[in-house]
């Protein structure tokens, strides 16, 4: 290549070529597979959040830890489980031997009940820009991160009691 063309394309001998970026693009089933394997060799995965059903706890692009379940799930709890063609982020709003139900923090109606073998993983921390917040109890990240959890959790305990508080106010009162 002579000085002249090296000039005009920016490029130089024994430059690195640079490869096109690329997505890798998985169906539900092959991503189901990859987390399930990751979680039960003991691992952890980070993913990214599509969507505002979790809104606020999750946010679109928001970066998830994913770990394995310790335990059967409980009520609280943040998990991944297949939903339709694809798979969801929800909180755990019932578990029972029926099966566990869920529910995206920003939704009003409950999913389709799940068993626990069904649930892939269990969210363990969100990463939104370089700021971790847990989601479970934990020192893992740190002491700041641990006060936004107990802060987080707080705020959404306050939130609940004030819906239930509301509904309670709402409902009519029917003679016995």
């Amino acid at each position: 290549m002579n000085s002249e063309r090296m000039a005009r394309t920016g490029k130089q001998r024994g430059a690195p070529v640079p490869m096109p970026r690329r997505s890798l693009s998985l169906s539900a089933p092959e991503i189901s597979r990859l987390i399930r394997e990751a979680v039960e060799a003991g691992g952890e995965i980070w993913v990214t959040g599509s969507g505002q059903s979790m809104h606020p706890t999750v946010r679109h692009a928001d970066h998830v830890l994913l770990s394995p379940l310790p335990r059967p799930a409980r009520r609280g709890d943040v998990v991944l489980v297949p939903l339709g063609p694809g798979l969801m982020l929800h909180r755990v709003v019932r578990a029972d031997d029926a099966g566990v139900v869920t529910r995206g923090d920003a939704r009003q109606v409950n999913d389709v009940p799940v068993s626990q073998d069904q649930i892939l993983a269990r969210a363990v921390a969100i990463r939104r820009r370089d700021v971790v917040t847990p989601l479970v109890l934990t020192t893992r990240f740190g002491a700041r991160p641990l006060l936004r959890f107990l802060f987080r959790a707080t705020r959404r305990r306050i939130r609940l009691l004030r819906a239930r508080t509301r509904t309670l106010l709402t409902k009519p009162n029917y003679p016995a």
